[in-house]
Parts: structure tokens; sequence; C-alpha cells
């Protein structure tokens, strides 16, 4: 029972793997990978919310005018197209991945 348990779940992983949705969010997170501008910008509203977090827990209010910084290179970031499709790709990918526990769970709780 366990090995043919373990079999299916193999195959709905493998069946995701391969799937188009899958397949072009791999293409599109290379392609981000490789841009500086988009990285750059990633790794500046990383390193400013640390930043953030830090000031606020030390109780100082200059922690608002950081988060105002992170306001507009999330701007700036969300504005780039490649990034908006890198986005809607992962989004797309999600909303499969959440409709396959879904389906998982309500199969589960049936058969409970």
């Amino acid at each position: 029972m366990v090995k043919l348990l373990n079999k299916q779940i193999d195959d709905l992983f493998q069946a995701i793997y391969e799937s188009l949705e899958y397949q072009e969010y791999l293409s599109i997170s290379k392609v981000i990978d490789g841009n500086d501008e988009i990285k750059q910008l990633v790794n500046e509203i990383k390193r400013l919310q640390q930043k953030s977090v830090r000031l606020e827990e030390q109780k100082d209010d200059s922690y608002k005018e950081v988060d105002k910084v992170i306001d507009d290179k999330v701007l700036k970031l969300n504005s780039i197209p490649l990034y908006q499709e890198y986005i809607r790709r992962m989004n797309q990918l999600n909303d499969i991945l959440a409709e396959s526990t879904f389906q998982i769970e309500k199969y589960i709780n049936s058969k409970i």
C-alpha cells in the first residue's frame, strides 16, 4: 500500500515537473537570474527590509524612511516587464500546486 502511494506521489511530482507551466517558470527563472538590474533590485530590497526590521526592533522610527525607499524600489521592480512575466508564471505554477494540494486533501478527507 505504501509503495503504491509513494509511486502515485512520485507520478504527481513528475507530471508537475513535465508540465508546460513548470517548464515556463524554469525558463523565465533562468532569464531572471541573468538579469543584473532585477537581481540588484531584489538584493537591495532584501537588504533594506532587514535594515528596516532591525530599526523597528530597536524602536528607531527611521525604519519608516527605509520602508519608503523599499516601496520605491518595489515599484521599480514591478514595472519591469520581464519581472512581471516572472511573477505571472510563478503565480500560475503556485495555483496549480495549490489546486493539487486541495485535491489531495479533499481525497484524503473523503476516505477518512
